[in-house]
């Protein structure tokens, strides 16, 4: 057969379907229609069986791949179920629980970070891999609107803590943000909220630590040594120990000879491992909070990105170097001659250093929170206990940023 008598069947067998009738398909795009169609049946039907079997048939109450970000289960509320706020809620915690949306979320999220274009509602990406805080940087107006409650909260505790006889300090601790503002990418706007409150102290005559002051001391003494973690808003065991021998300094000082001796008191055992810090956990990241000692959680990286942000945590005890010497020195002795209400960075190592510069057990009032409102409310219901062994000076730490939280609208110290 001639190539000529072969035309017409190639012509027709290249010729385009009549408009309206469907092009057969080939068994490749079959076969990646149905595939797609069968990834897509997984991904919404993984989310129901997942929460099905893990919350439901197993009972657990965390989620699969707990993580920092995720919101609690929210209590039902009857105004909120009428409104259908509730079920919002709840379809939000699902959501985040869920370990498809957060292997859906958390390359994403990475990836935006490789391209420096992170963009997060808590967290501030910096220079060299240093993330920060964003709500180191409050509302002015609620900051001058809670003056009054401030001024009000300052008195009402010295007083009692007068009556009581106890010396009242207050150790003000400046944000990661006005330590290290070199690591920031661009400058922040001028801000007063530390001369502030310090001034307000000063002015009452409450004996305020400035320990903005010795941290910018001892980085003119060590430039190139950091203060505050690199991905975390605490500072670390070096930070500690400078805003402790600062408070100590303060406190011999003045009613240093009511305290009593001075032990031989020395650095005990330390506990260190490789963890993620809380800024990283806020960025979205592959990262899960996992289950430690004293009920404590660690965030670890599940991914290298995630990874790359482990920094070295040591955590510091305080022992006595006379064996005969029977004081507890881990925060908890009733009889000790200086009380410490503190915030999440008494924990990181702020209530060892403290003890160590003072050579005196110390015992902790301390609750996570910036405000460190709750503590104190503990610490003065156990002033008033009948028969309650006193302090000789009690430290009140607060940190920058907790003057922005709800609680300073309307503290509240009630006894229980």
């Amino acid at each position: 057969m001639t190539p000529a008598a072969l035309e017409p069947e190639t012509a027709a067998a290249n010729a385009l379907p009549p408009l309206g009738v469907p092009r057969p398909q080939t068994p490749l795009q079959w076969a990646v229609r149905w595939h797609a169609v069968l990834l897509v049946a997984c991904l919404l039907g993984s989310v129901p069986v997942l929460h099905t079997v893990w919350h439901g048939l197993l009972g657990r109450r965390e989620a699969l791949i707990p993580t920092r970000s995720q919101t609690p289960w929210p209590e039902p509320d009857w105004a909120d179920l009428q409104s259908g706020a509730w079920m919002g809620r709840v379809e939000r915690h699902l959501q985040q629980a869920s370990p498809v949306a957060f292997w859906l979320r958390a390359p994403w999220n990475e990836l935006l970070l490789a391209c420096g274009v992170a963009n997060s509602p808590s967290v501030q990406v910096g220079r060299d891999g240093w993330l920060f805080l964003r709500a180191d940087q409050g509302s002015p107006q609620s900051f001058a609107q809670r003056r009054a409650a401030r001024a009000q909260t300052f008195a009402a505790v010295r007083a009692e803590c007068a009556a009581a006889g106890v010396e009242l300090f207050v150790s003000l601790v400046p944000n990661k943000t006005r330590v290290h503002p070199e690591f920031l990418k661009s400058a922040l706007p001028a801000d007063a909220t530390y001369a502030t409150v310090l001034a307000e102290l000063q002015a009452v005559g409450l004996p305020v630590v400035d320990v903005a002051a010795a941290m910018a001391a001892a980085k003119a003494a060590e430039p190139t040594r950091p203060l505050y973690f690199r991905g975390d808003t605490h500072w670390l065991p070096f930070g500690a120990l400078v805003a402790g021998q600062a408070v100590a300094a303060a406190v011999e000082a003045r009613c240093g000879a009511s305290l009593g001796p001075r032990g031989a008191v020395q650095l005990g055992p330390r506990t260190t491992f490789q963890a993620l810090g809380d800024l990283v956990a806020m960025l979205g990241l592959a990262t899960a909070d996992l289950p430690w000692v004293d009920g404590r959680r660690i965030t670890v990286g599940l991914s290298l990105t995630a990874h790359s942000f482990g920094e070295l945590r040591e955590y510091y005890s305080v022992a006595s170097a006379d064996p005969a010497l029977a004081t507890r020195l881990d925060g908890t002795a009733a009889d000790a001659p200086v009380w410490l209400v503190g915030t999440s960075f008494s924990r990181e190592n702020g209530m060892p250093a403290l003890a160590l510069a003072l050579g005196r057990p110390v015992r902790l009032f301390g609750e996570n929170g910036a405000a460190s409102i709750a503590p104190m409310a503990k610490a003065l219901a156990a002033l008033r206990e009948p028969g309650a062994k006193r302090p000789g000076a009690l430290v009140w730490e607060i940190v920058e940023r907790g003057f922005f939280e709800p609680e300073w609208a309307e503290p509240q110290f009630s006894s229980h």
